[in-house]
């Protein structure tokens, strides 16, 4: 998916009354069942909101990402020979700093027994 698809996100009816309820949640979190007191300033407000966006993005993040790297899950071509390698049982986690903050990422591993060396298959599916 380009970067440009991703600027329409559009929700089935079932996800938009999940996304609903925990926006309804979050609110509650920061600001009580009653909402904002009176002396509540928007820019509290909007700083609230943003750090709740920063929490969504990198749960998502976090969920695509595992989600991606599950695809690599049985054998991977050596990058190097192009030989047909396993990949090793436990992955390898890191974190992975992304625009709103870190998240673990957890990636598949192979070795190559021809070149000896490791590789990360899912190196090459990943964009800076």
């Amino acid at each position: 998916m380009s970067k440009d698809a991703l600027k329409v996100v559009v929700l089935t009816a079932e996800a938009q009354q999940k996304f609903d309820e925990c926006v309804a949640a979050m609110a509650a979190c920061g600001f009580g069942a009653d909402g904002p007191p009176l002396n509540t300033t928007f820019a509290e407000i909007e700083d609230f909101g943003h750090e709740v966006a920063q929490l969504v993005a990198c749960a998502i993040d976090e969920r695509l990402t595992q989600q991606h790297a599950a695809h690599f899950q049985k054998a991977a071509d050596c990058p190097t020979c192009g030989t047909a390698c396993p990949l090793k049982e436990t992955p390898t986690e890191r974190d992975y700093q992304t625009c709103h903050g870190a998240i673990p990422l957890r990636e598949p591993v192979g070795h190559c027994s021809v070149c000896h060396r490791d590789f990360f298959p899912s190196a090459s599916a990943i964009a800076d």
